[in-house]
């Protein structure tokens, strides 16, 4: 929603951006849930198949509080599938590998819209030369729902890598750790409200340089966001520079 707040020049404009981002969050979020449900079944576990999990239904992985968060931060989250490692045929690299198959496959998405945003940016300067308001229209939107794909994807990654639980950067420490170790029961009592904390922190901040003429410093107490954007930034760039490398321009 802030995307199309920011973007849009137009109530149809705002519209059609909200639908994408819509569009693309479900891409995002069902694939990341999809993938783990997968990789467990590969490992052993045939809990999320059983479970109906493996559909790309989005209302089988809807999670309104973590929907919300995605909608109007930019980061969230869907319903976790469920897992049972101990059917696991070999149990760290199942937990490991189960960990990281969302993110994986949030990462891949990221990489190959960032070829699909060169593709349209193409587009949309040929359309500019001598094609019609809807077509230029039309190839804008596309423009714009593939930033959409990079940024929440790029986003998902490097918020479900964070070593806090419930997310899945705290799955690899906890396989990689012995049992009883302080860090990982902290953050099994304490993960999800320092995430809360991250994440209204971010929301506050956010809110009030949008309010209030606040000086540029006061943006990175948003520890959450400022991590987050920079990696968007760097990632985004990393991506479409080597794809401007294969994409013929002329």
């Amino acid at each position: 929603m802030i995307f199309a707040l920011r973007n849009g020049q137009n109530a149809l404009d705002y519209f059609v951006l909200i639908v994408l981002t819509l569009i693309a969050v479900c891409i995002s979020l069902v694939l990341h849930e999809v993938a783990h449900g997968l990789v467990a079944k590969w490992n052993g576990d045939y809990t999320a198949k059983y479970a109906g999990r493996l559909s790309l239904n989005p209302l089988k992985h809807f999670d309104l509080i973590g929907f919300i968060m995605m909608m109007l931060i930019g980061f969230g989250y869907a319903k976790p599938v469920p897992v049972n490692p101990y059917n696991f045929k070999h149990y760290k690299r199942g937990m490991v590998t189960v960990a990281i198959a969302g993110v994986v496959t949030n990462m891949i998405i990221a990489f190959f819209s960032a070829l699909f945003f060169c593709l349209m940016w193409l587009a949309l300067n040929r359309a500019a030369l001598g094609s019609g308001v809807g077509v230029i229209k039309l190839c804008w939107y596309l423009l714009q729902f593939f930033s959409i794909l990079i940024t929440i994807n790029i986003s998902l990654v490097f918020f479900n890598i964070l070593p806090i639980f419930p997310l899945d950067g705290f799955r690899v420490v906890e396989t990689f750790t012995r049992r009883g170790n302080k860090f990982c029961a902290f953050m099994r009592v304490n993960g999800q409200y320092i995430l809360w904390g991250l994440v209204g922190l971010s929301f506050v901040v956010s809110s009030a340089m949008s309010k209030i003429d606040l000086p540029d410093w006061f943006g990175y107490l948003d520890v959450l966001g400022t991590y987050l954007e920079y990696f968007v930034i760097q990632l985004s760039k990393a991506f479409t520079e080597f794809w401007w490398l294969m994409v013929p321009i002329g």
